[in-house]
């Protein structure tokens, strides 16, 4: 649709939720999540009301945003873990891992010119760390929340270029490898939101009440992750 003289493109998706979503993503893409049943026009006669906001977002987004380039997997790239900055350090070696050593993530490769190769070792490293460090931050998530009878969630990794954790209708909460790259405490808020939308399907009071009970200074976690989060998406596929 256009506004004045942009054009406004989104993706529209619906859902059991009772009102209209509208989310713009930090690679500028709109998100429309409308309630099911919603007819075409008005979901469009309101985006057209929220069109100067969401364009607002998006120049928010331009301008804040460099370009990521594109990984070279050579020694000398900063590399995140955990918020933490570490260097890349290729090394020949007979065995094939990656570890953290000092200020280096060190991989270990037959074959320092085969980048697919060490491409596959850092991508399965972090996934690894991943699996493990968002489980038992899930766990302690969680001692937070049996109050409310929400059970524990099957925490399950998925790639996701412009999101970091999102929750299935079946009560599975995904997470996105890449989160492992931020500091813990944003880390913790994309669990604990995941993991509030178990009770909350939708982005709600009620939903805002349980977040803010559960987890008081939410908003200043998300201002950190949405100051960082573009020098970790990834920007190409992984």
């Amino acid at each position: 649709m256009t506004f004045g003289n942009r054009t406004i493109s989104f993706t529209l998706k619906f859902s059991r939720r009772k009102t209209l979503g509208i989310t713009v993503n930090p690679d500028m893409s709109v998100t429309v999540t409308a309630p099911e049943g919603k007819e075409t026009e008005a979901i469009k006669k309101i985006i057209k009301k929220r069109a100067p906001w969401i364009l607002k977002q998006q120049r928010k987004f331009e301008n804040a945003m460099p370009a990521v380039p594109p990984r070279q997997y050579v020694s000398g790239e900063t590399w995140r873990y955990l918020g933490r900055q570490y260097r890349l350090k290729v090394c020949e070696s007979g065995a094939e891992k990656v570890r953290l050593k000092g200020a280096f993530l060190t991989v270990e490769v037959k074959d320092r010119s085969d980048k697919r190769k060490i491409k596959a070792l850092v991508n399965q490293w972090y996934r690894n760390r991943a699996a493990d460090y968002f489980m038992g931050k899930a766990v302690r998530c969680h001692d937070l929340l049996r109050k409310y009878e929400i059970p524990l969630p099957d925490i399950q990794l998925r790639v996701m270029k412009t999101r970091w954790g999102s929750c299935t209708g079946r009560g599975i909460v995904l997470l996105n490898p890449e989160l492992v790259k931020l500091p813990s405490h944003c880390v913790e808020y994309v669990i604990m939101h995941e993991m509030c939308h178990l009770k909350h399907h939708d982005h709600g009071t009620n939903f805002y009440k349980l977040l803010s009970r559960v987890m008081p200074d939410w908003e200043k976690r998300k201002q950190r992750l949405d100051s960082m989060g573009h020098e970790v998406l990834p920007s190409e596929p992984v």
